[in-house]
């Protein structure tokens, strides 16, 4: 899985690409509001008790404290506010009763350019007795890169990664295991890539589904548009909160367009990659990232 130990005051980073990227944000949520957002059940009290104690860290103690000039503290009339400097909006640091978890998941979709998943604990039985499960019970996600956010919601763990290849034979067990022992206070992060060559950093919008049914041709180096090829990353991190026992899967997506990957001198070692997903243990996975429609064309040109 190849996860690492996080920093706690790393669990948010901020680049030079926040200002552009939050009206990008902002327009989805209006546009989009049930696909960016999505809750299982807003009336339920352990969601709302999970999404209460991720808004209060994010607003009144993590921004603050660790970004105290871009978040600000400051009160009005005698709230207690947090004011985003960049985008100069006032804040309630504290998520109160009257607060929708709607507008909670908003407001953070919209101040953070991180994309937020909350499970929550259930024990169900098995063949072998209880079992604890994870759950997809909100998010607040803008920038989601192969699959639908709304069509995972509700789901366990294992089924959400149902279409991974060789995740139930190889992963499954040891994730299940794995989100059952972390323990509050200890954050985890890894970094996971892939390659598109037809996809805007917000693709699951105003698109026909062609990257999500894999209906990509293959594609020779002549009709590779170089200009929506990138190297997509996600720095994705998983901690557990205090008092709802609920996990947060984040990540942030950066976005290096091939052409830069290239004159950085990066080409080959890029290729090689390529070469070593196309030849991995579970080949299946080359297919499942559509490797067989783009990896031709984007080697030739890395080697050219």
């Amino acid at each position: 899985m190849g996860i690492e130990n996080l920093d706690p005051k790393d669990l948010l980073l901020f680049d030079q690409t926040y200002l552009e990227r939050l009206p990008l944000r902002q327009s989805l949520l209006r546009e989009h509001p049930e696909d960016v957002i999505g809750i299982t059940d807003s009336s339920n009290e352990r969601i709302r008790l999970a999404v209460q104690e991720l808004y209060n860290y994010l607003f009144q103690t993590y921004l603050p404290s660790r970004y105290p000039s871009q978040f600000r503290l400051c009160s009005e009339r005698g709230s207690h506010l947090v004011e985003n400097t960049v985008t100069h909006q006032t804040i309630a640091v504290k998520m109160d009763d009257s607060t929708t978890l709607r507008k909670a998941l908003s407001l953070i979709a919209e101040n953070i350019d991180e994309d937020f998943f909350i499970l929550l604990p259930h024990e169900q039985d098995n063949e072998h007795g209880p079992q604890e499960v994870y759950i997809l019970e909100a998010y607040a996600a803008c920038f989601p890169s192969g699959f639908k956010p709304r069509d995972k919601i509700g789901k366990r763990l294992a089924d959400i990664h149902a279409p991974v290849p060789g995740y139930k034979e190889k992963l499954e067990k040891s994730m299940d295991r794995f989100f059952a022992r972390l323990e509050t206070g200890r954050l985890v992060k890894r970094i996971n890539w892939s390659l598109t060559v037809d996809e805007e950093l917000h693709s699951n919008f105003g698109k026909g589904g062609i990257a999500l049914e894999g209906k990509l041709e293959h594609l020779s180096l002549e009709y590779l548009d170089l200009d929506k090829t990138f190297v997509r990353c996600e720095r994705q991190t998983l901690h557990r909160l205090p008092q709802s026992k609920a996990i947060v899967f984040a990540f942030h997506t950066y976005l290096y367009p091939i052409r830069d990957v290239k004159a950085a001198g990066c080409g080959e070692d890029l290729a090689a990659a390529i070469d070593g997903l196309q030849n991995s243990k579970i080949p299946r996975i080359f297919t499942y990232k559509n490797g067989d429609k783009w990896a031709d064309a984007v080697r030739q040109f890395l080697r050219n």
